[in-house]
């Protein structure tokens, strides 16, 4: 019998994802006892983080200054400790001493079972620590949408030269079907990215919305690696048929909430039967949203929201014409 593995909740994937963007990947017992208890004891129970050697360090808890403490071995308590001034000796248990490591190759699985990868992977390092190509994967859930994608990840791209390295190393990989870098830094830099011929996604950008565990929204992915099928191609505005993306003129914009999308769908139809404004309240009581809803909470995280939907006085509306007249888009 096949055993499901436990699902991972946000908390669990951001503590993951700041692991993987420290330099060791690695991450001190105390300080994953102390600030991250619940989400650490999912990784730890997942097999992500393993016990790996001890820290000479440890976080002072007598003086109250959360200050780091040489350690020393004391041997009348057996155990190591340091020194006090305001309490003496204080010991340390073992283990907050503990350092706790990421496995490479428990990470690049946990990214391949999401995306739903059958069989065995095989991943190639393209860059040492860095880049790593996993293979190509469908995505699409009708055989008609399927598009066939090549997924990459890369930790650490916003170091200095990371992305220059990233092309150059992809470069030997001329042939393959377009593809997405997954990365575990939480922003791209813009100006650096812009030179990638292939798509890259912060892997927080791109859960699910809307559910207590993790998971990769493949839909929202797909999009962004494929681009928009239009339902009016001929249209200066552009959007996918799940409005995951929507496209004004040469901007584009990206959206990976379920209520997020379902507010630009609504926005749409009504920017289509040139209603222009429409009363937020009539809006969320249609969608059968929460009448303690507010339209920044349902965007939060998402920095270019502003930009394509106006909202003054209780209304809102999609800025299509501000934006492909050239006018200035003011964030109200």
């Amino acid at each position: 019998m096949s055993e499901t593995k436990p699902r991972l909740s946000h908390a669990a994937i951001d503590l993951l994802l700041g692991i993987v963007e420290s330099p060791s990947m690695s991450i001190a017992g105390a300080v994953l006892d102390g600030y991250h208890a619940g989400a650490g004891a999912e990784l730890v129970n997942a097999g992500a983080l393993q016990a790996d050697g001890f820290e000479p360090v440890a976080v002072s808890q007598a003086d109250h200054d959360d200050a780091p403490v040489s350690l020393v071995w004391d041997g009348e308590k057996r155990r190591h400790g340091y020194f006090s001034p305001a309490a003496g000796m204080v010991a340390v248990e073992d283990r907050a001493l503990l350092r706790f490591r990421l496995q490479p190759a428990w990470l690049l699985g946990w990214i391949a079972g999401e995306l739903g990868f059958a069989g065995v992977m095989r991943p190639v390092e393209l860059v040492p620590d860095r880049l790593w190509d996993l293979g190509d994967i469908w995505l699409g859930d009708r055989k008609s949408e399927q598009r066939r994608t090549a997924i990459y990840f890369a930790r650490r791209i916003g170091e200095t030269g990371a992305i220059l390295r990233a092309r150059n190393a992809l470069q030997s990989r001329a042939g393959r079907p377009p593809g997405v870098i997954l990365v575990s830094s939480p922003e791209i830099v813009a100006d650096d990215s812009a030179m990638m011929t292939t798509t890259m996604m912060p892997i927080a950008r791109c859960a699910k919305a809307g559910v207590v565990e993790f998971f990769l929204d493949l839909g929202f992915i797909r999009s962004a690696v494929h681009g928009v099928k239009s339902i009016r191609p001929r249209d200066p505005v552009q959007v996918d048929a799940e409005f995951r993306v929507v496209r004004v003129g040469e901007r584009e914009f990206r959206f990976g909430g379920d209520k997020q999308r379902q507010v630009v769908a609504y926005l749409y139809a009504a920017w289509g039967r040139g209603e222009g404004h429409v009363s937020v309240a009539l809006m969320f009581s249609e969608l059968d949203f929460s009448e303690s809803t507010r339209l920044r909470d349902l965007f939060k995280g998402n920095s270019g929201w502003k930009d394509l939907i106006g909202y003054k006085d209780g209304a809102c509306w999609l800025r299509c014409e501000e934006l492909l007249n050239g006018s200035q888009v003011s964030s109200d």
